[in-house]
């Protein structure tokens, strides 16, 4: 299927709007809700088949590593009351890195009902194909924009996963040393050295703390520039649907603290969307067109094998569009 090409007036126009009309859109925030009315507006235009979603979200991807620092600190004050104390702060002790690993990993864990909310929302259309659906693809790109976050500056980026495995050995040496402790009688040197690594935690909350008075991003390129192009897939599939693919444009909230949006969307619709393609737009302004190989910290996970043969073959295709991956 050929398609007439996408306008760069029109999503300039989008990107212009939302980063500088609109500006900063943190979750949970006016900004956010401000450019979810706007997409809504923009969807509701070309006469697509439009649905909203509101939900709880964690207000701050920091929650996740703070709560579990908070954890590990509850264990160093609890640890010196009496054995019952000991055996107890061995089990948050230990419990810590593990809850910081999953989070890393999953943006969730145990403690996520304890963590301080805030209120997010999707904006979601659907395009159905001229003939029979035989099959379904979702295209992503978020609402929301994060704080201008030192660990996210480029200077930092090559210290992001030796201190993310810091971290995690830290957490993990409070745990071990208290669950020795623990064994062994409650020696009392134990607790003693656990508050060396108690300070890198302690140093570790402040860190956090300091990061979250960061300003919000107004967020161009992560990711106004992905929102404006999915709407202009949008505007371009109205006036020529797939022929069998049934095509879902998820424009969601809270991808910077818990991907909640995303999780919402797939609550509602996992049967429907359980053998869709999901393709996730991320920082396409950036000037150059790339998809990912690898993607994670410390724990690496690649994407679906066919999507990657795909993305192999396009750029293969058209070498003038220079992607790679």
């Amino acid at each position: 299927m050929t398609m007439k090409a996408p306008s760069a007036d029109t999503m300039l126009s989008d990107v212009q709007v939302l980063a500088g009309r609109i500006g900063s859109r943190g979750t949970g925030t006016p900004g956010e809700a401000a450019a979810a009315e706007f997409v809504a507006g923009r969807l509701a235009a070309l006469n697509l088949v439009l649905e909203r979603h509101s939900f709880q979200a964690v207000s701050t991807q920091n929650s996740f590593p703070a709560a579990s620092d908070l954890l590990a600190l509850l264990a160093v004050v609890i640890y010196p009351l009496n054995a019952t104390a000991r055996w107890i702060a061995a089990g948050m002790a230990l419990a810590s890195a593990p809850l910081l690993w999953r989070a890393i990993r999953t943006s969730d864990n145990a403690l996520r009902p304890l963590m301080p909310k805030v209120t997010s929302q999707n904006v979601v259309a659907r395009v159905e194909p001229s003939g029979e659906t035989r099959s379904r693809a979702v295209v992503l790109a978020h609402l929301d924009t994060n704080r201008c976050r030192m660990a996210w500056q480029s200077s930092m980026l090559r210290y992001l996963e030796p201190l993310t495995c810091l971290t995690l050995g830290v957490l993990a040496s409070i745990g071990a040393l208290y669950l020795a402790g623990a064994l062994l009688g409650g020696l009392q040197w134990v607790w003693w050295l656990s508050l060396l690594p108690a300070a890198y935690v302690v140093g570790t909350l402040v860190t956090l703390w300091q990061d979250d008075r960061a300003p919000f991003t107004h967020g161009a390129n992560d990711n106004a520039s992905s929102v404006a192009v999915a709407l202009q897939i949008a505007a371009l599939l109205a006036k020529q649907p797939p022929a069998h693919t049934q095509v879902w444009l998820a424009f969601t909230g809270a991808e910077e603290t818990d991907h909640e949006g995303l999780r919402t969307l797939l609550r509602l619709h996992g049967p429907e969307l359980h053998q869709a393609a999901f393709i996730g737009l991320e920082g396409v302004g950036s000037g150059e067109i790339v998809f990912l190989t690898r993607q994670g910290i410390v724990d690496h996970y690649r994407p679906d094998p066919g999507l990657l043969t795909l993305a192999q073959g396009v750029a293969a295709r058209r070498p003038e569009l220079a992607v790679r991956g």
